[in-house]
C-alpha cells in the first residue's frame, strides 16, 4: 500500500518534466538553424528530474543551456543576457519644476503647481511668483512628500490681484533641506 501511495505522489512531479521536455522539443524545432541541430533530453531519477538542451554537431557550445542555468561553456545564462533597463540616476542638485501655470476662467485665478526633486519631504514652502513689469504677486502652499518628489500644488492667485496681460510665472521652494527656483512660464491673464 505504501508503494502505490509513493508512486501516486511521484506521478505529479513527472508531469512538469514531461511538459518541459515537450516545450523544449517544440522550441528546439523553432531554432534558427537547420532542423535537428539541437536535441532535447528529459531524465527522471529518484532525487528529482531535469531537462537539458544539448548541442548537436555544427552548433556552438554556448547555445546549450542546462536547467540549472549554466551553459555548456561554463557561464551562466545571466552572463550572456542583454543589459537590463534601469531608471536614470536621480539628480544630485535640487531641481524645481513648474509643471503648469495657466489662467482658469472657472476659478477666476491663475492656477499653478509643480514639484521638487530629488528631495522628498513635508513642510517646505512652495511659492508661486508672478511678475509683470515692476509688479510682483505671490501665492504660497506647503510642500507635500509623494512617492519620488515633493509636490507643490494648489497655488492660486485671484484675478483681483492681477491686471490683464502676460505674466512671468516662477516656482520657488525653500526648506531647511533644500531650496531652488524653476524656469519661467508665461501666463496670459485676460482683460
Amino acid at each position: 500500500m505504501s508503494t502505490s501511495l509513493s508512486t501516486s505522489l511521484r506521478a505529479p512531479r513527472r508531469a512538469p518534466v514531461l511538459l518541459a521536455a515537450v516545450v523544449l522539443s517544440a522550441l528546439a524545432g523553432c531554432s534558427s538553424g537547420p532542423a535537428g541541430e539541437r536535441s532535447v533530453a528529459a531524465t527522471s531519477s529518484p532525487g528529482g528530474a531535469s531537462a537539458t538542451v544539448q548541442p548537436v554537431a555544427g552548433t556552438t557550445a554556448a547555445a546549450a543551456t542546462t536547467a540549472a542555468g549554466t551553459t555548456a561553456a561554463g557561464t551562466t545564462a545571466a552572463d550572456d543576457a542583454e543589459p537590463v533597463a534601469t531608471d536614470p540616476a536621480r539628480p544630485t542638485a535640487t531641481d524645481v519644476v513648474l509643471s503648469y501655470a495657466a489662467w482658469d476662467p472657472g476659478a477666476g485665478a491663475v492656477l499653478a503647481g509643480g514639484y521638487l526633486s530629488p528631495v522628498i519631504e513635508d513642510g517646505g514652502t512652495c511659492t508661486l511668483v508672478l511678475t509683470k513689469g515692476r509688479v510682483t504677486v505671490t501665492a504660497t502652499s506647503v510642500g507635500m512628500a509623494d512617492a519620488t518628489t515633493t509636490a507643490c500644488g494648489d497655488l492660486r492667485v485671484p484675478r483681483s490681484a492681477l491686471s490683464a496681460g502676460t505674466w512671468r510665472a516662477v516656482l520657488r521652494y525653500a526648506s531647511s533641506a533644500a531650496d531652488g527656483e524653476s524656469s519661467s512660464l508665461s501666463v496670459a491673464v485676460p482683460a
